[in-house]
């Protein structure tokens, strides 16, 4: 085979590998800053992370239409937590890509989180950069933010993927420890959930 065929086939190859190896995502670690980003909620209120400096800050990856998001919204796990913790700013992320049949259009996400009891703000990721700065892999993914602006813990909501009934509600841990001075242990764990649709 020619040199310049063997060039070419190399250099297809590569591409389609990289075509399919899906966005890079960030590997964050637990105490450095948290990365900024301002988001649209699903009224076209603009939400700013800087804006909640000096406070504890929550953030969910959502996607209504992954079977792990929706257990927890119809168990009300997130927003029950959200509620024994009413100084936190709750903040759930849809990375979702708008041409993915998973995204759901606003009035279509109002609706949902009407009938789920759902409260805090929905931030639309759609062009995917706000999950990749964070490396979220999973709906749920969840982040505590310190009052810093550190993240304090990252990974699961709880102990409990299987849906079998959570021993250990992780996020509910880390804002308790959080508010009482310390430091949440463990301060990470793996993530469960569909993975987020970029």
């Amino acid at each position: 085979m020619p040199i310049a065929r063997h060039v070419a086939c190399a250099a297809l190859v590569a591409w389609v590998a990289l075509a399919c190896a899906g966005p890079t995502l960030a590997e964050l670690t637990v105490g450095e800053p948290a990365p900024e980003f301002t988001l649209r909620d699903l009224d076209g209120n603009e939400v700013s992370l800087a804006a909640q400096r000096g406070k504890t800050v929550v953030l969910e990856w959502m996607n209504p239409n992954c079977p792990f998001s929706l257990r927890h919204s119809k168990q009300k796990t997130m927003q029950s937590t959200a509620d024994k913790h009413p100084d936190v700013v709750w903040l759930a992320i849809n990375s979702t890509k708008p041409t993915h049949g998973d995204h759901l259009e606003p009035a279509a996400y109002q609706a949902f989180l009407a009938e789920n009891g759902i409260r805090y703000p929905v931030l639309d990721d759609g062009a995917g950069d706000v999950g990749r700065a964070y490396g979220a892999k999973t709906t749920p993914h969840m982040y505590v933010i310190d009052a810093a602006g550190k993240l304090a813990y990252a990974g699961a909501i709880d102990d409990d993927p299987r849906g079998g009934g959570a021993k250990v509600n992780y996020v509910d841990a880390a804002l308790a420890t959080l508010a009482a001075g310390g430091q949440p242990a463990p301060a990470s764990t793996k993530p469960y959930g569909c993975s987020v649709k970029y």
